[in-house]
């Protein structure tokens, strides 16, 4: 059996008065008006501008490597540890350089009616700010059985940072200098930016380089010949600016 509550008719009409009452209120108050609302009537320039400049580089990095060939793992792994020691004292009687050890790898080589034979290699990564002291290292290194895996030019991160927070204000002003030019030209005044973004343009990425002499196993291998280039650093920055009539209205 179905139950209804049954509402006095004194008690509906204080409800209804209720309800309308809330709705007056909800009528009453202010609507927000969007960004978009508050700028018709004005012009919007969309302006986009970008500065950019040439940094030598300034760091170098080093990609060697150890190689062995044996008839076991264990003989292989043990003249690995025993080169990569002496590759690792060598470096760190030189102040200045930055050193961290790669992967490691051994592994069995089987051929059909050939005696097995094992390989392994293991990475050295050499970093320095001195080309010279750092291309010296390297042909020592490769005097000793290292392999060069690369070579590469770089710009330091901070070096990176310093020149853009430079030509994001070169960019801003040249921006700003052109959005002041424009609204002249068009008898207006500039009202108030809405929005802008700033960017970076690509980034500089490591030059690989081709040096003489890369690979091991000479007497006395003379160092490596390269020559680091210039980066190039870039920032856009586009912009909305939102313009208004101006108090001089020209010709």
């Amino acid at each position: 059996m179905n139950t209804y509550a049954v509402i006095p008719p004194r008690q509906t009409h204080r409800v209804l008065a209720a309800a309308l009452a809330v709705i007056a209120l909800l009528v009453a108050l202010p609507v927000s008006a969007a960004p978009q609302d508050a700028d018709q009537g004005l012009t919007v320039l969309h302006l986009s501008e970008s500065a950019d400049r040439a940094i030598r580089r300034d760091r170098l990095r080093a990609q060697l490597r150890v190689e062995a060939t044996g008839s076991s793992a264990k003989q292989v792994q043990t003249e690995i540890n025993r080169r990569m020691t002496a590759a690792l004292d060598k470096v760190k009687a030189v102040t200045g350089i930055k050193l961290e050890t790669g992967g490691y790898s051994v592994y069995e080589e089987r051929q059909q009616n050939v005696a097995s034979r094992w390989r392994g290699s293991q990475g050295l990564t050499l970093l320095d700010r001195d080309f010279s002291e750092l291309l010296a290292i390297v042909g020592d290194l490769q005097s000793d059985g290292l392999a060069v895996s690369s070579l590469s030019f770089e710009l330091l991160p901070e070096t990176a940072r310093g020149a853009q927070d430079e030509l994001t204000t070169e960019a801003l002003k040249r921006l700003s200098d052109r959005a002041e030019r424009i609204a002249a030209d068009l008898h207006l005044a500039i009202v108030r930016y809405r929005d802008i973004k700033v960017s970076n343009v690509g980034g500089d990425r490591p030059i690989p380089i081709r040096a003489m002499a890369m690979a091991a196993g000479a007497a006395q291998s003379p160092p490596p010949v390269a020559e680091a280039g210039d980066a190039i650093v870039q920032i856009s920055v586009d912009a909305e600016v939102v313009l208004g009539a101006s108090d001089d209205k020209g010709p």
